[in-house]
């Protein structure tokens, strides 16, 4: 069995029962004592658990309040619901899927194993990348060389673009290259399936002129794929049936919510960062006449112009 397995069988004998001995770890696992005290050393050194000897209850226990992860059987069969349900739909060996299953399953009480099958997990979009050039990307991030890149935007315009590829982001379902485009000297991001062809410049090498911090702000500042360093705060609303589904969604980490009384009706209000306008606003447009923005007024002109134009071809049809 494997070290992760003893760990929570330890963490949930001293949750449930105050205590738990070396010799009902040894004799549930058929491991020696010593290996068991290797297991609590790892529980105290490298996950900082108060675990230690107790005299008077002849066992080990913790000194103060603490707990691996609360509800972890619930939160390990939703992880593996999501691998099983990317591994089936991407069409990976049954057994590679199998193994590892197997460890994720590891960390989960016996009498919950057999929910497994009955925890499904369900994405609308999966947008897989062509592996050639997945793992062309992968091989220059290695061994950090720089890349040529055939690319196409939005609008199907085709570029040339020389790169300084640094990390491969899925978002909703579909992959991106966030990269440092040398011709525009700034970070950029690329939809993987718009690439046509890519390839490393062999022994032109960089070194990232960006800390981990730097893209990790980058990446997850504000709202959306359209990512950047700086971001602004948007607020909107909420009305109507509208209210019960967002006001459970977390867009993102540093969202804020209000719940208002407006004309006598419920309404949800919201104010979350974003480094890009456009993804946001599709997204309060998706809520039809149930959402509606507050600011900053470049937002809410933003809102304005889309729906009158929306009008107008409604008015065409």
């Amino acid at each position: 069995m494997s070290k992760i397995e003893r760990v929570f069988y330890i963490n949930k004998k001293i949750l449930e029962e105050g205590k738990v001995t070396t010799q009902q770890v040894a004799e549930k696992y058929e491991i020696s004592t010593r290996q068991v005290m290797r297991d609590f050393d790892y529980l105290r050194d490298n996950l900082k658990a108060p675990i230690a000897y107790d005299h008077n209850q002849k066992g080990y226990i913790y000194t103060e309040h603490f707990s691996l992860l609360s509800n972890t059987n619930e939160r390990m069969l939703v992880l593996n619901a999501i691998f099983r349900s990317l591994a089936e739909s991407q069409g990976v060996m049954s057994v590679v899927t199998e193994m590892i299953t197997q460890g994720i399953d590891s960390g989960v009480d016996q009498d919950y194993k057999a929910l497994t099958d009955k925890i499904v997990f369900i994405t609308p979009i999966q947008d897989w990348p062509d592996y050639s050039i997945f793992n062309k990307v992968c091989s220059a991030m290695k061994s950090s060389e720089r890349m040529t890149m055939h690319y196409h935007n939005g609008q199907g315009e085709a570029t040339v673009r020389h790169i300084e590829p640094l990390r491969l982001v899925n978002y909703s379902g579909r992959w991106y290259l966030l990269a440092f485009d040398l011709k525009h000297r700034e970070l950029r991001i690329f939809h993987l399936s718009r690439i046509e062809d890519i390839n490393a410049i062999v022994g032109d090498f960089f070194h990232s002129s960006f800390t981990e911090d730097q893209l990790n702000t980058f990446i997850h500042g504000g709202y959306g794929i359209f990512m950047g360093s700086e971001s602004i705060n948007v607020t909107f609303r909420i009305f109507g049936s509208a209210v019960h589904t967002v006001a459970t969604q977390t867009w993102h980490k540093e969202q804020k919510v209000k719940h208002l009384q407006v004309e006598g009706k419920e309404v949800l209000e919201v104010t979350l960062p974003v480094a890009n306008m456009q993804e946001i606003l599709s997204k309060v447009l998706s809520f039809g006449s149930a959402a509606r923005p507050v600011s900053p007024p470049s937002f809410v002109d933003a809102w304005k112009a889309t729906v009158l134009k929306m009008q107008s071809l409604a008015e065409e049809l």
